[in-house]
């Protein structure tokens, strides 16, 4: 039986980070994968959604047109969108096999199962089994030539993902009621789509598709769109989103969804009746614990199936880990990593805390939305005495430049020290504008600090000190009747 000082079981963000870093501190690798490395993020997720809004951005443009060009005829082929969004997940998704096969990190493409925890008292490795599918069996249920072996670890990270949750209510065939996974994968543009759910996903799916063409109708048990994000967010999404015609309705509940009609048919609590050709279910997420030999070996879970971690994101027997959706923390590919490499560093003996305070989040609708840290609302500003501070893309002249005048940075900063304790914003390229207050925020970084950084002229990123100053009502290009109360 070979034996390694670490068992990486999962292949995306979490897991093959992971398997890297650990790599670079010396160690001995194994990764289980039972489908694709990369996980969701770059097979079904961030990567190939990036794709297709990269492309609906582009379309916008050639429909709205900018000053002094007027574009009488375009066309595009979606299909071929879909093949180049193939292309990128091929590429991305072999190289990161490249990067492990060049650190000598050894990749089996099986489904994993703990058979025994390591003994660290007793120096007493863990063993672990894999079952590999034949090939032959790929495409049915015939499970007689699979093969099985086994390996021992030291150390064993558990990433396993989440995937989407199956709602029995709402019989998802993968054909006219659909997940992420699926609609990714649609060759042509459906002349009408119900979206269910306008969170994340579902924000980013109804921009994208509004924009090919299809009649876009979203339905949110909850009040308002993006619920999680700033009320001011919220708002102006919702007030974009309308302007391009999607119907979206808050506060409604789905009672079921069935096949029918033009494609599929979503009844409402209210007996009402929506026909779409698609329909995408875009709420829900199951963690992937299950048939992992977690709960045999005492692995302690949550009751839905959320392993418990503490800071060095080590479960309750030493020397296993778990990282990224089923640990506590948002469900982020980016967090993942960092999950990751905690989980590394600390195996290698290195001592680090995982800290969650300063996390940046994005929402790919158009202008993106970015942000970081607290933001009004949040229950944590409720002790603090803070200041906020704005700027408009409008008074920006590299966004007027660009044709990019819509949107606006909004920063949190502490009262008494200038502290930047937060930021959010919508607006083009507003996700590495948060990018720049995130590196600030992880070093305790405060107004001084923004305004001292000499800034590019002219760039979107001078937007990111003139909101800091505007805080205590010193931004620079902007009239704050704050600065003469002084």
């Amino acid at each position: 039986m070979e034996n390694f000082d670490i068992c990486v079981i999962g292949g995306g963000p979490a897991g093959y980070v992971a398997a890297l870093k650990s790599a670079l501190n010396g160690m001995k690798i194994a990764v289980i994968e039972k489908d694709k490395l990369g996980g969701t993020c770059l097979n079904r997720g961030c990567i190939p959604t990036k794709v297709l809004y990269s492309k609906a951005k582009f379309l916008n443009s050639l429909k709205s047109g900018v000053s002094g060009f007027h574009i009488d005829k375009y066309n595009y082929n979606y299909e071929d969108i879909i093949n180049y969004k193939d292309e990128v997940v091929s590429t991305l998704v072999s190289g990161v096999g490249k990067l492990l096969k060049a650190r000598n990190v050894s990749v089996f493409n099986g489904a994993a199962f703990i058979v025994s925890a390591p003994d660290k008292k007793n120096n007493i490795s863990g063993v672990i089994k894999i079952v590999i599918k034949s090939q032959e069996n790929n495409n049915n249920n015939n499970n007689n030539n699979n093969k099985e072996l086994e390996i021992s670890a030291s150390n064993i990270i558990v990433a396993t993902g989440s995937s989407p949750a199956m709602i029995p209510a709402f019989h998802i065939d993968h054909n006219n009621i659909i997940t992420s996974d699926e609609i990714l994968n649609i060759k042509s543009i459906p002349k009408d789509i119900a979206i269910i759910g306008a969170g994340v996903i579902g924000c980013e799916f109804a921009n994208i598709f509004n924009e090919f063409g299809s009649k876009v109708t979203m339905l949110e048990l909850l009040p308002a769109i993006l619920s999680t994000e700033d009320k001011e967010i919220s708002k102006f999404t919702n007030k974009i989103l309308a302007s391009k015609d999607i119907e979206i309705r808050t506060s409604i509940e789905v009672d079921n969804i069935s096949a029918g009609g033009k494609g599929a048919i979503v009844s409402l609590k209210t007996g009402e009746k929506i026909e779409a050709e698609k329909v995408l279910v875009s709420i829900g997420r199951i963690l992937n614990t299950n048939n992992l030999g977690l709960k045999e070996i005492g692995v302690e879970l949550d009751s839905k199936g959320k392993i418990k971690t503490d800071v060095h994101n080590e479960t309750n027997i030493a020397g296993i880990y778990a990282c990224g959706d089923i640990i506590d923390g948002p469900m982020l590919a980016h967090k993942a990593s960092y999950d990751g490499i905690i989980a590394s560093e600390n195996i290698a003996g290195r001592k680090r805390e995982k800290n969650y305070s300063v996390l940046p989040w994005s929402i790919y609708v158009n202008p993106p939305i970015g942000t970081i840290g607290l933001k009004e609302g949040d229950k944590e500003l409720e002790s603090i005495k803070y200041r906020v501070g704005r700027f408009s893309y409008g008074a920006n002249g590299m966004a007027l430049a660009m044709e990019e005048k819509e949107g606006f940075l909004k920063v949190l900063t502490e009262d008494e020290t200038g502290k930047i304790i937060g930021a959010t914003g919508i607006g083009a390229d507003m996700p590495e504008l948060i990018a720049e207050i995130t590196a600030i925020m992880h070093f305790n970084g405060n107004i001084k600090d923004a305004e001292f950084t000499i800034h590019s002229h002219p760039t979107l990123s001078e937007i990111v000190p003139e909101a800091v100053l505007d805080s205590i009502g010193e931004a620079i290009h902007k009239y704050n009747p704050r600065m003469f109360k002084k």
